[in-house]
Formats: structure tokens, C-alpha cells, sequence
């Protein structure tokens, strides 16, 4: 069975974006380069709900560089309701069952599975205990609003540390598995 992991930059006060959207906040730097080069690389499969879909697809078939390539060629299903297409380059549209076809790409040989931004979408599969892993680069920073990352989660969900990581930024990576009650 394939892992599914949620990997999101989130400041201090539990905050993925600033009102409209707003990402600049994020410290992207070489260090977190690094990070991404040995841990994402793995996935066989990205995850987006609608809005951070139109997001990557806005940016990354113009990007260059080794991140670029790999956002660009590997797999990728897009989960909605109001799209009609998704032409980014190895997307598959879903606008059925979300939960369903998670689901079944769980059980398909291949890589492991993840899941960027995508609040909504990842809540819905966390409320059906379908992630694995949590992957988070807390930012130093409190925006004061914008969109929680973690929302509608029905129950209490227990977690045990796995990885931390430091890094000179003052971001501070941190890995995380759901535990049974």
C-alpha cells in the first residue's frame, strides 16, 4: 500500500496561506531546496485540491530548475467539483468520489503519495484517516489570519514525532505519523 504524505509550509499561528492567496511569506532557501531534493523527489503521485492546483499550474511550467522538472513530469490528479479541465502536463481530473479514488491510488503500485496546500481536500482525507504522514515547515512568522491549514477535523487526532529539522531560516521542519488512540 502506497503512503500518502501532506507536506505544507505553515507559519506559528497554524496559518498555510495569508488572505488572497498570499505565499510570499514562505522562506524558500537552500537548505529547504535541499530538503525537498531528498524527501519529495520520492513521490510517484501529487494530490491537489482546485485552488492550490490553479496555483502550481500557474507556475511551474514556467520554472526552471530541478523542482520545476519534477512538478512538471510526474503524476498528478486534480480533486473538484467546478473544473471542466486540467491541462498541466500529467494531470488527471477528478470530479467524482475524492475519497474513492484516494482510495484505490493507495492500493496501485508506485511511489509514495502527496499532497500540497489543499486544505479542504486534505481535511477530507484526514477526517477519513487516509494520511499517513504530516510533513510541516513551520515558518517564523504569525500572520494573524488567513486559511488554517487543519480545518473540520471531526475528532481528535493524536500524532507522534518522527523528524524534526532545524533549519538556519528559522524554519523548522517537522514530521509526524497519526497514532491510534
Amino acid at each position: 500500500m502506497r503512503k500518502i504524505i501532506m507536506w505544507d509550509m505553515v507559519s506559528v499561528d497554524g496559518f498555510f496561506e495569508a488572505p488572497d492567496h498570499d505565499i510570499s511569506w514562505f522562506i524558500f532557501e537552500d537548505e529547504l531546496a535541499a530538503y525537498i531534493g531528498e524527501t519529495q523527489m520520492e513521490a510517484g503521485t501529487l494530490l491537489f485540491g482546485r485552488s492550490t492546483y490553479e496555483m502550481m499550474a500557474a507556475y511551474w511550467p514556467a520554472a526552471e530548475g530541478d523542482i520545476a522538472t519534477f512538478m512538471n513530469s510526474v503524476e498528478k490528479f486534480v480533486f473538484s467539483r467546478t473544473l471542466t479541465s486540467a491541462d498541466w502536463n500529467n494531470t488527471t481530473l477528478v470530479s467524482g468520489d475524492a475519497v474513492a479514488e484516494v482510495e484505490r491510488l493507495k492500493r496501485l503500485d508506485g511511489g509514495t503519495i502527496f499532497i500540497f496546500g489543499s486544505a479542504d481536500f486534505a481535511s477530507t482525507l484526514t477526517a477519513e484517516g487516509l494520511v499517513d504522514e504530516y510533513r510541516l515547515g513551520i515558518n517564523p512568522v504569525l500572520l494573524g489570519k488567513g486559511v488554517p491549514l487543519f480545518q473540520n477535523i471531526p475528532e481528535r487526532t493524536n500524532l507522534k514525532l518522527t523528524h524534526t529539522r532545524p533549519l538556519k531560516s528559522g524554519v523548522v521542519i517537522l514530521h509526524y505519523q497519526p497514532q491510534s488512540a
